[in-house]
């Protein structure tokens, strides 16, 4: 990777994604799922922690940006809907060894099973808080390659961030999988993914690592 020493050059390379937050602190928006497209049966509860790395640039450019910690608990509503409750801390990369302050992400996310962990919709409404606040909601669309053993599955996500303030919009793509011995108890789910700002020249790159715990409850 070409280090960039033009700190002008820097800001031009991710200002497509730092605008969008209006936040004292330059983060790219988070792009990461850590799930299929599976929904929690009802009365179960289940827990996730994530940890994911995001770069970004432009015209054959990049430079890393900020890391994410995640924490989500969700709840199993019906057969075919569950709701979740997402905490992500995003931490700047050191510019000049000054280490940013960070921002915090909150959301909240029903998701619909549209055919039973094949394809499923989400919709989380949500804001980013640091130096300012800005409300996004990043419809999103789940399709998932579930493998018969219940022991691994393959997830391809697309989502579109509406920023509410000035309605800036970011596409996403996710490719993630589920490893466990049984898919309805745990899971570890790496992810990569892929964001753009339509019509721009800018772009981020992430990869991360989620691990899923349900706690069944009484069927």
């Amino acid at each position: 990777m070409k280090t960039l020493e033009n700190p002008l050059e820097m800001v031009r390379i991710v200002v497509f994604l730092c605008t969008a937050l209006v936040l004292a602190q330059c983060v790219t928006p988070i792009n990461s799922s850590f799930e299929s497209a599976r929904t929690i049966e009802p009365g179960d509860v289940e827990i996730t922690g994530g940890y994911d790395r995001y770069s970004s640039g432009a015209d054959g450019e990049s430079d890393f940006v900020n890391s994410n910690i995640t924490v989500r608990a969700g709840v199993g509503l019906t057969d075919r809907m569950d709701m979740k409750l997402r905490y992500t801390r995003l931490m700047p990369a050191d510019v000049d060894g000054d280490e940013g302050a960070g921002v915090n992400y909150f959301h909240i996310a029903p998701k619909f099973s549209f055919i039973p962990k094949y394809l499923a919709f989400s919709l989380p409404v949500g804001a980013y808080f640091g130096g300012g606040s800005s409300w996004v909601t990043s419809p999103k669309l789940l399709g998932t390659y579930p493998h018969k053993s219940n022991k691994f599955d393959a997830t391809l996500g697309f989502k579109a961030d509406v920023f509410f303030r000035d309605w800036e919009t970011y596409l996403g793509f996710t490719l993630g999988m589920g490893f466990s011995k049984d898919l309805d108890k745990w899971a570890i789910r790496p992810e990569i993914g892929y964001m753009i700002d339509p019509g721009e020249t800018g772009h981020s790159f992430s990869w991360g690592l989620g691990l899923v715990y349900v706690f069944q409850g009484n069927k």
